[in-house]
């Protein structure tokens, strides 16, 4: 034994001033040898050790459990009653136990060879679990192992969908970027065109000259409410949109939107017809109708055929609340969509074709419309799709500038 160890110390295997411990069962009753090597003579190393019976151990290992507490006193008291304490050779041989009392909850440790491989078990009672643990240990664990695979299942799925949404988030993103960019250079295109027409004077008449200044204005006017657009949904985004309700003719300010859009629309070939009650009055923000109706204008036109004719109707109801309605003539919007497409950057498959835009203006056409104290919905029309604004009427004046503060500070 002894000699065995020393050519493992001059291998390198173990340091050369450790103790070494062996628990020999090859006699009847064995031996434990502890030695350290404490120098070297020229006839070679001095040794430094004794040899006792494995019995002797048990006060040595009895000793260092008492003294050394495997659980804080303040938490267990003596935890000799609570910790049961087995070491043996690696050959299985039982050197020392502190209790003949066992349990399944067990934790095993084996020490280095320099130490004789010496194997310890230390195993909790049953009871001082019970008391260790709050709420006590499950009699089963096949409910907390699928109670845990649940979670874990659970996390897993959550964590797909956000990443499908992140990844959602990111194409419609994407798209918003290339459809702004679309509809910016379309409308650059076509004034850089005309305004060299007319710088070069390559006109051939006074009216294709008008023609020409007439085509600059409609698509600066386009441009400039692409821009609007994304410059309020912007504001609405961050919450920081404020609108100012005044009590105006409703049915004056659509003749003026309506004036305003007639250009475009009949480049588009399309006309419009007015339905508008005379003499409707409600507290609306000038600018914010003008965007909303625009927006629905603009969307009648995209979504509708060459040569429609788009009905903006305006009227009271019994409620005193003003209600605009424009409607086109295109495929209308299935009930799947109708609330989609009020969420940002969605925008509805065309039939035919495809349709420009950035998908921001319906968002905007809700958030201004509920900034008013108002609803909004689309609805299946005669033709096409009709969209629906209500606006409250002025006895409601009071109640709707609670509501835009409130709106305004989410």
């Amino acid at each position: 034994m002894v000699k065995s160890g020393l050519d493992k110390i001059n291998r390198g295997e173990f340091a050369k001033d450790g103790l070494l411990l062996r628990v020999d069962r090859s006699g009847s009753n064995g031996s434990v040898v502890a030695w350290r090597v404490a120098g070297r003579l020229a006839s070679g190393p001095v040794i430094v050790g004794s040899v006792a019976d494995p019995v002797l151990m048990t006060n040595v290992f009895r000793r260092i459990v008492k003294e050394s507490p495997l659980l804080p006193p303040s938490l267990a008291g003596d935890s000799s009653n609570l910790l049961a304490v087995r070491v043996s050779t690696s050959d299985g041989h039982e050197v020392f136990t502190s209790s003949t009392v066992w349990s399944r909850f067990m934790g095993e440790t084996a020490l280095d060879g320099q130490l004789g491989d010496l194997h310890i078990r230390v195993a909790l009672t049953e009871s001082a679990a019970d008391r260790l643990i709050i709420g006590g240990l499950p009699r089963n664990r096949v409910p907390l192992l699928v109670g845990l695979l649940s979670i874990t299942a659970g996390l897993i799925v959550v964590a797909f969908v956000q990443l499908r949404r992140e990844r959602e988030l990111v194409r419609l993103r994407a798209d918003f970027v290339s459809g702004v960019s679309h509809e910016l250079r379309t409308p650059l295109a076509q004034i850089r065109m005309f305004g060299e027409t007319l710088l070069l004077n390559r006109v051939r008449s006074p009216g294709e000259r008008h023609r020409s200044l007439e085509i600059i204005v409609q698509e600066s006017q386009r441009l400039t409410q692409l821009i609007e657009n994304v410059l309020q949904f912007g504001r609405v985004e961050r919450g920081a949109a404020v609108i100012t309700p005044v009590s105006e003719r409703v049915d004056v300010r659509l003749h003026d939107i309506v004036d305003g859009f007639e250009p475009l629309a009949r480049s588009r070939r399309t006309s419009i017809a007015r339905r508008i009650d005379p003499d409707i009055v409600a507290p609306v923000d000038a600018d914010a109708l003008r965007q909303i109706v625009l927006n629905l204008l603009d969307n009648a036109l995209k979504y509708g055929p060459s040569g429609q004719t788009i009905v903006v109707t305006c009227r009271r109801d019994a409620g005193d609340f003003a209600v605009i309605g424009i409607e086109d003539e295109g495929p209308g919007i299935s009930e799947a969509e109708s609330d989609r497409i009020w969420q940002p950057y969605y925008r509805v498959a065309p039939h035919g074709g495809a349709v420009g835009g950035t998908g921001i203006g319906l968002t905007i056409v809700k958030r201004l419309t509920e900034m008013h104290g108002g609803r909004v919905r689309a609805e299946r029309g005669e033709r096409g799709a009709r969209f629906v604004i209500e606006l409250p009427g002025p006895r409601q004046e009071e109640a709707t500038t609670t509501v835009r503060v409130a709106s305004a500070g989410v």
